[in-house]
């Protein structure tokens, strides 16, 4: 009997290291197909405004090298996904830096003023400390940003407020951590998901994957950091924060 209880066992165990493998793969490739999902995206826009661009009577040479600087950058941006969602998928210690935080916060509105205008939400930027630097990977602390950021923004879509407004600010949350907070008036977090905000898959929205806050969270913990959300009077505080260096 015992040789059959241990047979019985250790099915179990194969069986659930296959099951975690298969889990991981899952949720390896919904992480890169959602981050590739935003250069692909800003390179089909760009590339429909150069054309119109370049069916207008007159064409400046500076528009569309602006432009094309800009697709480049995109795409340079989607080669990278692949080698930074393993290195989350994987847990691999990254080869950290020393970064400002400015430059994150700088670098990731840029890239998110041309969404947020189309849908008429304005993004402000405030700093609240001198605190600003830390170790780590620049493009994924972007990544990180970038996915709270646009979380604000499809939770104000649908918002009738007079003023669709995201901030980004910078402080000091004690004399250790700098964290960066995504605040916007929006329809704020169903209760039923307040708890898992951060696991994969974890969605009220028919159009949503589930998977940018996740990527999110797993990012900051990458840096040592946490990432937590509160509820305010209207919408949503998202805040990652981040040892300093």
């Amino acid at each position: 009997m015992s040789t059959v209880r241990e047979v019985h066992s250790l099915d179990a165990s194969d069986i659930g290291r296959q099951w975690e493998r298969e889990m991981a793969v899952r949720v390896m490739t919904a992480y890169v197909a959602h981050e590739l999902n935003h250069p692909l995206g800003t390179i089909i826009n760009l590339t429909n405004i150069l054309a119109r661009r370049l069916a207008d009577p007159v064409v400046r040479a500076k528009d569309i090298s602006h432009h094309i600087q800009n697709i480049k950058a995109e795409a340079i941006r989607a080669t990278s996904v692949i080698r930074n969602m393993r290195m989350l998928t994987e847990h691999k210690p990254p080869s950290h830096e020393s970064l400002n935080l400015i430059d994150v916060c700088h670098d990731t509105i840029a890239r998110m003023r041309p969404i947020a205008r189309a849908k008429q939400i304005r993004i402000r930027f405030e700093i609240r400390t001198a605190l600003v630097r830390v170790r780590g990977v620049k493009e994924l602390l972007e990544t990180a940003l970038y996915n709270l950021v646009i979380n604000s923004i499809a939770a104000l879509e649908d918002e009738n407020t007079a003023s669709r407004l995201v901030t980004v600010r910078i402080l000091a949350r004690d004399p250790t951590y700098t964290a960066i907070q995504v605040l916007d008036n929006g329809i704020g977090i169903p209760g039923s998901i307040r708890d898992k905000v951060f696991e994969p898959f974890v969605t009220t929205r028919p159009d949503g994957s589930g998977l940018g806050l996740a990527i999110a969270g797993d990012i900051i913990r990458l840096h040592h950091g946490r990432v937590i959300h509160q509820r305010r009077r209207t919408g949503t505080c998202m805040e990652m924060m981040l040892p300093q260096e």
